[in-house]
């Protein structure tokens, strides 16, 4: 879908390959992960996806980077996310390659409809909310509602040259 909305836009690849890409030559690089599962409702990273991750980071190693997903690699405590979030060993391997990079700004992940951010493998992870409704934080047991009392939102990331300052904005208040 990703590529039949944005047609012409070449690094998205080609039908049947990871929608995954980097752009470079701006104040930061941004790396896309593709963390689908054709057919399935949880998610993963295979190994060239995390190679070709390790080598985009390490070609570049002094560029401020944002790396960007859809599932995150955490655990949210949202009990029913948690369970379709990012496999486990994905996400022990994608830390692992984290790790190794320091210049990595950001992490920033959607999927659970809620704003989230954590310390995560030397750099922040970070948790968008959705633009279409929040689900209301339930950390107690596997339902999910959403939140009546939550608006849409969405994250502007703004580098000032030597910090990634990330907003998050209500759609209501969006000017």
């Amino acid at each position: 879908m990703l590529r039949k909305v944005f047609r012409g836009h070449d690094y998205l690849g080609s039908v049947g390959e990871p929608a995954r890409y980097s752009i470079e030559g701006y104040a930061l690089q941004l790396i896309a992960l593709d963390t689908t599962v054709r057919g399935e409702t949880g998610s993963a990273l295979d190994e060239a996806e995390l190679e070709w991750l390790d080598e985009e980071l390490a070609a570049v190693p002094r560029e401020p980077t944002l790396v960007f997903m859809h599932h995150p690699p955490f655990k949210t405590g949202i009990a029913r996310m948690d369970t379709i979030g990012l496999a486990a060993a994905s996400a022990e391997r994608l830390g692992g390659v984290l790790s190794r990079h320091s210049h990595v700004q950001l992490l920033t992940c959607g999927h659970v409809h809620r704003a989230i951010q954590v310390r995560w493998h030397g750099t922040i992870a970070s948790v968008c909310p959705s633009t279409a409704f929040q689900y209301g934080l339930n950390l107690e047991d596997s339902k999910l509602e959403p939140s009546p009392h939550e608006p849409p939102a969405y994250q502007l990331h703004c580098w000032n040259g030597s910090e990634l300052v990330t907003h998050t904005v209500a759609v209501d208040s969006a000017m």
